[in-house]
C-alpha cells in the first residue's frame, strides 16, 4: 500500500514538473533554480528520504562557488544535492532524453557531456569555464563517469578537473552514501542494466533510506590533474567505507 501511495504521489509530482517546465518558459530566469529546488525537496519528501550532512557542510551551503567533486550512485544524487543548494551539473548526454527530468535538466542549465566522444570534452570544459566566469553558482561533476553499486568509489577520470585550473576554482570533495535501517545499502543504486522505473520501484518500497553527505575541505588545484583526481578519489572513498 505504501508503494502504491508513493507511486500516485510521484505521478502527480511529475505532472507538477511538467507544469513548472512550461511556466519557466515565461518566468524570470532568476527563480528557475528556486522552483527546481522546491521540486527536488518535495520529491525527497514523497520518497521519505532523510538527508544527513557531515563535515564542512557550511562550505556547500555558502554562496561561494566551487567545482564540487562527488561520487555517483543513483539518479537521486542530483535532487539530493539540488535540494540543499542549486548547482549546475555536468550530466551524461542521455539524460536529455529522459521524459520531464531531461526538460528540468535543460532548464536548470545542466552542461551535457557525451562520454563516448572524447572530442566533446574541450567544448564541455569551455562551457564550464564560461559558467564560472558569468555565474555565481557551483558546478558539480561525477568523475567516475558512471554510477557505482554504492559500496565503492570507481576510478576517477581527470578530464573535467581541467576547468578548476583554468577558472582558478577550489574543488569541494563530496561523498555520498545511502543507508537503509542504518546499514549501507545498494537499494538506491542506478547501476548496470537497471532501468529508471526499476530503480524507482526499489526506492519507493522502503521508508528507511538515509543519504549521508560528507563535505570535505576545499582543495586548491595546485597538483597535476591526475594527481588531484586520485587525491580526491581516495578522500571520498574513505568516507564511503
Amino acid at each position: 500500500m505504501n508503494f502504491i501511495f508513493k507511486s500516485v504521489f510521484m505521478a502527480f509530482h511529475l505532472l507538477l514538473a511538467l507544469i513548472l517546465c512550461i511556466a519557466m518558459i515565461v518566468l524570470p530566469k532568476n527563480i528557475h533554480h528556486l522552483l527546481i529546488q522546491y521540486w527536488a525537496k518535495r520529491l525527497l519528501r514523497i520518497l521519505k528520504i532523510k538527508i544527513t550532512l557531515n563535515g564542512e557542510a557550511l562550505k556547500l551551503l555558502s554562496k561561494d562557488s566551487y567545482l564540487i567533486v562527488s561520487n555517483h550512485i543513483s539518479w537521486l544524487d542530483i535532487p539530493v544535492i539540488f535540494s540543499l543548494k542549486p548547482v549546475t551539473f555536468v550530466s551524461a548526454s542521455d539524460v536529455k532524453t529522459w521524459p520531464i527530468i531531461g526538460m528540468l535538466a535543460k532548464i536548470s542549465g545542466a552542461i551535457f557531456v557525451d562520454r563516448n566522444r572524447k572530442s566533446n570534452l574541450p567544448d564541455v570544459i569551455q562551457a564550464m569555464n564560461h559558467h564560472f566566469l558569468n555565474e555565481k553558482q557551483s558546478i558539480c561533476i561525477f568523475p567516475e563517469g558512471i554510477t557505482s553499486n554504492g559500496y565503492q568509489v570507481l576510478p576517477f577520470k581527470s578530464s573535467l578537473f581541467q576547468s578548476a585550473f583554468e577558472s582558478d576554482k577550489l574543488l569541494l570533495p563530496l561523498s555520498i552514501k545511502y543507508k537503509e535501517n542504518k546499514v549501507l545499502t545498494n537499494r538506491t543504486s542506478f547501476h548496470g542494466s537497471t532501468t529508471l522505473l526499476q530503480s524507482f520501484k526499489r526506492v519507493a518500497k522502503s521508508n528507511q533510506i538515509e543519504v549521508i553527505l560528507h563535505i570535505g575541505h576545499p582543495v586548491k588545484p595546485s597538483q597535476s590533474r591526475k594527481d588531484l583526481s586520485l587525491k580526491l578519489q581516495e578522500a571520498i572513498a574513505l568516507k564511503i567505507n
